[in-house]
């Protein structure tokens, strides 16, 4: 997917002041993967208390258990502790205000997606468009299980533990129907499935 450019609604306002243009990109494909609006805003802001915390020079490691978007975008923590949050991020030199003025709503997310960038939600997809994103989803699932059982197996090698010479990982997906036994591939299910009538 190529670069998209960037809009004047808040969310292009946003994204282009904290240097975060790759951000339309992973909003539609984490929206057409079917997450939430809602959980799409949260992680969206979060990003951009960390382009802040990090622009003044705070340690995101120190700041990572602090629930910084909950005090400034949510009602979820107590108002003493909103309060000794915002006093926290004051003295690490973030200007608190401007911070929360620049996050954004999640009906301002869903306008942008739907009037900015012209992207259709996941239930609107076809009947195609559902297949390649299931097929796309379950291949990179089995590339980094064959990489992490690469490595592991290497890992093992190295420490002595086991020796298999030089292996070469495969990970083949395999859908079996329990009414009729029939086993499949993933392509075939995706593109018709088991003709067995269901018990």
């Amino acid at each position: 997917m190529g670069d998209i450019d960037t809009c004047g609604c808040k969310v292009g306002r946003v994204t282009a002041k904290y240097g975060r243009g790759d951000v339309d990109e992973w909003l539609i494909e984490e929206w057409q993967d079917e997450m939430s609006i809602r959980s799409l805003t949260a992680e969206f802001n979060k990003e951009i208390i960390e382009e802040e915390l990090t622009a003044v020079g705070a340690s995101r490691l120190e700041w990572s258990k602090t629930p910084v978007y909950e005090a400034l975008h949510t009602e979820e923590l107590s108002e003493p502790e909103t309060i000794e949050i915002r006093r926290e991020l004051e003295r690490a030199g973030v200007d608190v205000e401007q911070l929360s003025s620049d996050l954004v709503s999640h009906q301002t997310v869903y306008r942008h997606l739907r009037n900015c960038l012209a992207t259709s939600g996941p239930d609107e997809k076809s009947a195609e468009e559902r297949r390649e994103q299931a097929r796309n989803r379950i291949y990179a699932l089995q590339q980094r299980a064959s990489l992490v059982t690469e490595s592991t197996v290497e890992s093992m090698q190295t420490a002595g533990v086991t020796n298999v010479g030089d292996p070469e990982v495969l990970v083949d997906v395999r859908i079996v129907c329990r009414d009729c036994g029939r086993s499949m591939d993933l392509d075939e299910v995706l593109t018709g499935g088991c003709d067995c009538p269901p018990k």
